[in-house]
Protein backbone atom coordinates (compact mmCIF):
# COMPACT_ATOMS: atom_id res chain seq x y z
CA UNK A 1 0.00 0.00 0.00
CA UNK A 2 1.16 3.48 -0.79
CA UNK A 3 2.84 5.06 2.27
CA UNK A 4 0.92 8.33 1.90
CA UNK A 5 -2.42 6.54 1.85
CA UNK A 6 -1.32 4.55 4.86
CA UNK A 7 -0.40 7.74 6.68
CA UNK A 8 -3.76 9.29 5.80
CA UNK A 9 -5.48 6.24 7.29
CA UNK A 10 -3.32 6.56 10.39
CA UNK A 11 -4.20 10.25 10.69
CA UNK A 12 -7.92 9.43 10.42
CA UNK A 13 -7.50 6.88 13.20
CA UNK A 14 -5.54 9.42 15.21
CA UNK A 15 -8.23 12.01 14.69
CA UNK A 16 -10.82 9.55 15.98
CA UNK A 17 -8.70 8.81 19.04
CA UNK A 18 -8.16 12.51 19.75
CA UNK A 19 -11.89 13.15 19.33
CA UNK A 20 -12.61 10.48 21.92
CA UNK A 21 -9.99 11.97 24.25
CA UNK A 22 -11.60 15.40 23.89
CA UNK A 23 -15.06 13.94 24.58
CA UNK A 24 -13.81 12.09 27.67
CA UNK A 25 -12.06 15.21 29.00
CA UNK A 26 -15.14 17.32 28.36
CA UNK A 27 -17.32 14.84 30.22
CA UNK A 28 -14.82 14.58 33.08
CA UNK A 29 -14.64 18.36 33.46
CA UNK A 30 -18.41 18.88 33.34
CA UNK A 31 -20.50 17.76 36.27
CA UNK A 32 -23.70 15.97 35.12
CA UNK A 33 -27.06 17.71 35.63
CA UNK A 34 -27.99 15.59 38.65
CA UNK A 35 -24.79 16.62 40.45
CA UNK A 36 -25.25 20.29 39.55
CA UNK A 37 -28.90 20.14 40.65
CA UNK A 38 -27.91 18.64 44.00
CA UNK A 39 -25.22 21.27 44.50
CA UNK A 40 -27.66 24.07 43.70
CA UNK A 41 -30.30 22.50 45.95
CA UNK A 42 -27.84 22.09 48.83
CA UNK A 43 -26.69 25.68 48.51
CA UNK A 44 -30.30 26.88 48.49
CA UNK A 45 -31.21 24.79 51.55
CA UNK A 46 -28.07 26.00 53.35
CA UNK A 47 -28.97 29.63 52.64
CA UNK A 48 -32.56 29.04 53.78
CA UNK A 49 -31.35 27.42 57.02
CA UNK A 50 -28.94 30.28 57.63
CA UNK A 51 -31.79 32.75 57.03
CA UNK A 52 -34.01 30.91 59.52
CA UNK A 53 -31.23 30.87 62.11
CA UNK A 54 -30.62 34.58 61.53
CA UNK A 55 -34.34 35.28 62.07
CA UNK A 56 -34.27 33.23 65.28
CA UNK A 57 -31.29 35.22 66.57
CA UNK A 58 -33.04 38.50 65.71
CA UNK A 59 -36.30 37.45 67.41
CA UNK A 60 -34.45 36.19 70.49
CA UNK A 61 -32.71 39.54 70.80
CA UNK A 62 -36.05 41.33 70.55
CA UNK A 63 -37.64 38.88 73.01
CA UNK A 64 -34.89 39.56 75.51
CA UNK A 65 -35.64 43.28 75.27
CA UNK A 66 -39.40 42.73 75.56
CA UNK A 67 -38.98 40.56 78.67
CA UNK A 68 -36.78 43.21 80.24
CA UNK A 69 -39.36 45.88 79.44
CA UNK A 70 -42.14 43.65 80.79
CA UNK A 71 -40.27 43.25 84.04
CA UNK A 72 -39.74 47.01 84.28
CA UNK A 73 -43.43 47.65 83.62
CA UNK A 74 -44.38 45.14 86.32
CA UNK A 75 -42.14 46.90 88.81
CA UNK A 76 -43.54 50.28 87.77
CA UNK A 77 -47.14 49.03 88.05
CA UNK A 78 -46.51 47.61 91.52
CA UNK A 79 -44.96 50.93 92.53
CA UNK A 80 -47.99 52.98 91.44
CA UNK A 81 -50.45 50.50 92.95
CA UNK A 82 -48.68 50.98 96.28
CA UNK A 83 -48.77 54.73 95.76
CA UNK A 84 -52.55 54.58 95.21
CA UNK A 85 -53.06 53.65 98.86
CA UNK A 86 -50.93 56.56 100.00
CA UNK A 87 -52.57 59.47 98.13
CA UNK A 88 -54.05 62.28 100.22
CA UNK A 89 -56.17 64.16 97.69
CA UNK A 90 -58.15 63.77 94.49
CA UNK A 91 -55.45 65.34 92.29
CA UNK A 92 -52.84 62.84 93.46
CA UNK A 93 -55.33 59.99 93.08
CA UNK A 94 -56.11 61.01 89.48
CA UNK A 95 -52.38 61.23 88.66
CA UNK A 96 -51.65 57.80 90.15
CA UNK A 97 -54.60 56.20 88.32
CA UNK A 98 -53.32 57.70 85.08
CA UNK A 99 -49.86 56.22 85.72
CA UNK A 100 -51.40 52.85 86.61
CA UNK A 101 -53.41 52.86 83.36
CA UNK A 102 -50.30 53.76 81.36
CA UNK A 103 -48.18 51.07 83.03
CA UNK A 104 -50.98 48.49 82.64
CA UNK A 105 -51.32 49.26 78.92
CA UNK A 106 -47.54 49.10 78.42
CA UNK A 107 -47.42 45.81 80.30
CA UNK A 108 -50.23 44.33 78.20
CA UNK A 109 -48.42 45.36 75.02
CA UNK A 110 -45.24 43.70 76.28
CA UNK A 111 -47.10 40.52 77.21
CA UNK A 112 -48.82 40.44 73.81
CA UNK A 113 -45.59 41.00 71.92
CA UNK A 114 -43.80 38.42 74.06
CA UNK A 115 -46.48 35.88 73.15
CA UNK A 116 -46.11 36.69 69.42
CA UNK A 117 -42.33 36.39 69.61
CA UNK A 118 -42.41 33.13 71.57
CA UNK A 119 -44.92 31.69 69.07
CA UNK A 120 -42.82 32.73 66.08
CA UNK A 121 -39.66 31.39 67.70
CA UNK A 122 -41.35 28.08 68.43
CA UNK A 123 -42.45 27.72 64.81
CA UNK A 124 -39.02 28.68 63.45
CA UNK A 125 -37.17 26.34 65.79
CA UNK A 126 -39.52 23.49 64.85
CA UNK A 127 -38.86 24.17 61.17
CA UNK A 128 -35.10 24.33 61.72
CA UNK A 129 -35.20 21.05 63.65
CA UNK A 130 -37.17 19.39 60.84
CA UNK A 131 -34.72 20.64 58.24
CA UNK A 132 -31.74 19.44 60.25
CA UNK A 133 -33.32 16.03 60.77
CA UNK A 134 -33.87 15.75 57.00
CA UNK A 135 -30.28 16.66 56.18
CA UNK A 136 -28.75 13.21 56.83
CA UNK A 137 -31.06 11.68 54.20
CA UNK A 138 -30.37 14.53 51.78
CA UNK A 139 -26.63 14.27 52.38
CA UNK A 140 -26.73 10.49 51.87
CA UNK A 141 -28.56 10.93 48.56
CA UNK A 142 -26.06 13.60 47.59
CA UNK A 143 -23.14 11.39 48.60
CA UNK A 144 -24.38 8.50 46.48
CA UNK A 145 -24.73 10.71 43.39
CA UNK A 146 -21.36 12.38 43.98
CA UNK A 147 -19.65 9.04 44.62
CA UNK A 148 -21.04 7.72 41.34
CA UNK A 149 -19.76 10.83 39.58
CA UNK A 150 -16.31 10.51 41.20
CA UNK A 151 -16.18 6.88 40.08
CA UNK A 152 -17.16 7.93 36.57
CA UNK A 153 -14.36 10.50 36.58
CA UNK A 154 -11.84 7.81 37.52
CA UNK A 155 -13.14 5.65 34.67
CA UNK A 156 -12.82 8.60 32.27
CA UNK A 157 -9.28 9.25 33.53
CA UNK A 158 -8.35 5.65 32.73
CA UNK A 159 -10.05 5.99 29.34
CA UNK A 160 -8.01 9.09 28.51
CA UNK A 161 -4.82 7.34 29.59
CA UNK A 162 -5.58 4.32 27.38
CA UNK A 163 -6.50 6.54 24.42
CA UNK A 164 -3.34 8.59 24.87
CA UNK A 165 -1.31 5.40 24.67
CA UNK A 166 -3.15 4.43 21.47
CA UNK A 167 -2.44 7.87 20.02
CA UNK A 168 1.24 7.58 20.86
CA UNK A 169 1.46 4.20 19.12
CA UNK A 170 -0.28 5.54 16.02
CA UNK A 171 1.98 8.61 15.94
CA UNK A 172 5.06 6.39 16.00
CA UNK A 173 3.89 4.76 12.75
CA UNK A 174 3.44 8.08 10.98
CA UNK A 175 6.03 9.65 8.72
CA UNK A 176 7.69 12.29 10.98
CA UNK A 177 6.98 15.06 8.45
CA UNK A 178 3.32 14.06 8.19
CA UNK A 179 3.09 13.71 11.97
CA UNK A 180 4.42 17.23 12.47
CA UNK A 181 1.93 18.63 9.96
CA UNK A 182 -0.94 16.73 11.56
CA UNK A 183 0.02 17.96 15.05
CA UNK A 184 0.22 21.59 13.91
CA UNK A 185 -3.23 21.36 12.34
CA UNK A 186 -4.64 19.64 15.39
CA UNK A 187 -3.57 22.58 17.55
CA UNK A 188 -4.55 25.34 15.14
CA UNK A 189 -7.87 23.89 13.96
CA UNK A 190 -9.61 23.24 17.23
CA UNK A 191 -8.60 19.60 17.49
CA UNK A 192 -9.62 18.62 13.96
CA UNK A 193 -6.79 18.12 11.44
CA UNK A 194 -8.38 15.97 8.72
CA UNK A 195 -11.65 16.31 6.80
CA UNK A 196 -13.45 14.03 4.36
CA UNK A 197 -14.56 15.35 0.98
CA UNK A 198 -18.33 15.16 0.66
CA UNK A 199 -20.18 16.04 -2.55
CA UNK A 200 -17.16 17.90 -3.89
CA UNK A 201 -16.62 20.06 -0.79
CA UNK A 202 -14.66 20.01 2.43
CA UNK A 203 -17.11 18.49 4.91
CA UNK A 204 -15.98 20.82 7.71
CA UNK A 205 -15.75 24.29 6.15
CA UNK A 206 -17.94 23.40 3.09
CA UNK A 207 -15.50 25.02 0.67
CA UNK A 208 -15.83 23.60 -2.86
CA UNK A 209 -12.82 21.51 -3.88
CA UNK A 210 -11.66 22.09 -7.45
CA UNK A 211 -12.02 18.97 -9.66
CA UNK A 212 -8.29 18.50 -10.27
CA UNK A 213 -7.64 18.67 -6.51
CA UNK A 214 -10.36 16.11 -5.94
CA UNK A 215 -8.54 13.79 -8.33
CA UNK A 216 -5.28 14.26 -6.44
CA UNK A 217 -7.06 13.56 -3.16
CA UNK A 218 -8.59 10.45 -4.72
CA UNK A 219 -5.19 9.12 -5.86
CA UNK A 220 -3.82 9.48 -2.34
CA UNK A 221 -0.25 9.96 -3.45
CA UNK A 222 0.24 13.20 -1.51
CA UNK A 223 -1.35 15.16 1.31
CA UNK A 224 -3.82 17.65 -0.14
CA UNK A 225 -5.12 20.48 2.02
CA UNK A 226 -8.42 22.32 1.75
CA UNK A 227 -7.70 25.67 0.14
CA UNK A 228 -9.90 27.41 2.69
CA UNK A 229 -9.42 25.75 6.10
CA UNK A 230 -6.11 23.96 5.27
CA UNK A 231 -7.15 20.67 6.82
CA UNK A 232 -5.87 17.48 5.20
CA UNK A 233 -8.51 16.10 2.84
CA UNK A 234 -9.42 12.51 2.11
CA UNK A 235 -12.10 10.59 0.24
CA UNK A 236 -13.56 7.81 2.36
CA UNK A 237 -14.47 5.39 -0.42
CA UNK A 238 -10.99 5.60 -1.95
CA UNK A 239 -9.32 4.55 1.27
CA UNK A 240 -11.97 1.89 1.97
CA UNK A 241 -11.55 0.40 -1.51
CA UNK A 242 -7.87 -0.26 -0.80
CA UNK A 243 -8.84 -2.51 2.10
CA UNK A 244 -11.15 -4.72 0.05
Amino acid sequence: MDSVKNDIKLMIQLQTVYDRIAEALQERNTAPPEVRDLQVGNQRRRRELEDLESRVASLETELKGVRKKEKENNVELEHFQKQKGMVTNEREFTAVISEIDYATKALEECVGRRGELEGSLGELKTEIKGRRQARPEEEEAHRQVVDAWEQRKLTLKDTVHTLAQQAAELEKRLNPKHRARFTRLLKSKGGCAVAPVAEGSCSLCHFAIRPHLQQRVRRGQELIACEHCHRILYIEETLTADDS
